[in-house]
């Protein structure tokens, strides 16, 4: 199933995308919601589908998945980006988190502070949430994931790399993490080999494949539920591959700047569009 969520009334809805088109279920209000409620709320979300008019109204997205108790974040996964990092291969996943301000949606603006000169995209697969989960194997950990979605780790490398290392400050600024455009479950979706991509303006910057990562969907998640008891509807960026700005040479880099244009795009998944303002 394909779930978005949209601004409706000013308030955030759920949204499936049928063959009909876009239709708001009224049994489930948010991902959020749908995702707590388990099997059941899936079983009646697809028995009202087919009774559901059409959406003719004004698209405005909002982030995929929201609500949740924690964004976390996988940096080091691909072996490129170490290289092009300079950094050393890591025996473990690394984790760093943003907080909820950093939630961004498909087709959404992001303001780049000008006190700031050096900003970076990282397309990433993001992973959903969808039990609740403590000390879980791979395979417990697997079956607890409830989709996956397309995400940019934006990144103020001034910040993260050159003010004191602040990794937290220079990945959690507003909107500096959009997911969406859709939400795309588990049963429909092997995340082990998706192609992953990013462009800026129409270049292709990155280009890569899930593969690739060292620590696959299911380490990834069985990990962290080593370290803190996972909930339904925590999202998990996977890491990124090589081709983000930080890994050109200096006289090469073009850092992102207001007007620029990133698209990130998961086979399987679709597009996630952001301008930067």
């Amino acid at each position: 199933m394909k779930l978005m969520q949209l601004w409706k009334d000013g308030k955030i809805r759920l949204a499936v995308e049928t063959d009909r088109g876009l239709v708001l279920p009224e049994s489930s209000k948010t991902a959020l919601e749908l995702i707590h409620g388990g099997k059941s709320a899936m079983e009646a979300l697809k028995q009202e589908l087919n009774d559901l008019p059409v959406f003719d109204g004004r698209v405005q997205y909002a982030p995929a998945v929201s609500g949740m108790d924690k964004i976390l974040c996988v940096g080091l996964n691909y072996r490129s980006h170490i290289g092009e990092c300079g950094e050393k291969e890591p025996e473990y996943p690394v984790l760093f988190s943003k907080f909820p301000n950093a939630l961004g949606a498909h087709e959404e603006q992001v303001w780049l502070d000008p006190a700031y000169g050096e900003y970076d995209y990282e397309a990433e697969l993001v992973i959903v949430m969808g039990k609740r989960i403590k000390l879980a194997d791979e395979e417990e950990a697997e079956a607890a994931i409830f989709g996956y979605t397309c995400g940019n780790d934006l990144s103020n490398r001034t910040t993260q790399l050159h003010r004191g290392g602040q990794w937290l400050v220079g990945k959690t600024m507003d909107g500096f993490g959009p997911v969406g455009p859709r939400v795309v479950t588990a049963d429909e979706l092997d995340p082990s080999d998706l192609r992953i991509s990013s462009r800026v303006n129409g270049e292709v910057r990155q280009d890569a494949r899930t593969s690739l990562m060292i620590f696959s969907v299911p380490k990834i998640v069985s990990y962290i539920s080593q370290q803190m008891t996972l909930e339904p509807g925590d999202v998990i960026f996977t890491g990124t591959p090589a081709g983000v700005m930080l890994g050109y040479a200096q006289d090469e880099k073009q850092w992102l700047r207001p007007g620029d244009r990133v698209e990130v795009e998961i086979e399987g998944i679709g597009v996630l569009k952001t301008k930067m303002i």
